[in-house]
């Protein structure tokens, strides 16, 4: 997907996942849990990094280790990213299937790109007094409610699921 057919935003951000698919059943064990790191975060997806690839459909749970709360989210695999260059990172594009409205909360307030950093900046600049009362988790719920209600506008998904995030670059090691 092309950033141009983007329907929302991705921040590159490192967040440890878990993914897990149940045995189902009375038993309430795992069939699979892996252990991995974000490398990008939308609100319809992520993409994990990661050295095992499962097959895109694959139906699982990821569990995002947010600062304030874990945030588990029902996904399936959207597509994977094998070693085919240098300039890709191996992983898998992880999309949001259903999120209960605690979540989709968690998760609005908590994707907040550096622009909507720079507009709360200049905000609490201006409105100093504000910082109490609108702290930037909520300026950020805020300011994805429009971006989304602009989308709805425009005939696009009500919805907040819209793909999983495409293939980011590989990141050079730090010198």
């Amino acid at each position: 997907m092309s950033r141009d057919q983007r329907r929302y935003e991705r921040i590159d951000i490192e967040i440890p996942c878990r993914l897990f698919i149940p045995e189902g059943g009375k038993q309430g064990g795992l069939r699979f849990e892996a252990f991995t790191m974000s490398s990008n975060l939308g609100l319809g997806g992520v993409f994990v990094a990661s050295t095992f690839l499962l097959k895109p459909g694959v139906q699982l749970f990821v569990e995002l280790d947010l600062p304030n709360q874990a945030l588990v989210v029902q996904a399936q695999i959207a597509h994977t990213s094998e070693l085919e260059s240098s300039s890709t990172l191996v992983g898998m594009g992880v999309e949001f299937l259903d999120v209960d409205s605690a979540g989709r909360e968690t998760l609005l307030r908590y994707f907040t790109p550096l622009r909507y950093q720079e507009f709360y900046g200049d905000l609490i600049d201006e409105f100093g007094h504000l910082s109490k009362e609108m702290p930037l988790e909520s300026v950020s719920l805020i300011v994805n409610l429009w971006e989304e209600w602009k989308i709805k506008q425009e005939g696009g998904p009500a919805a907040t699921a819209s793909g999983a995030p495409p293939v980011p670059p590989k990141k050079r090691p730090r010198s």
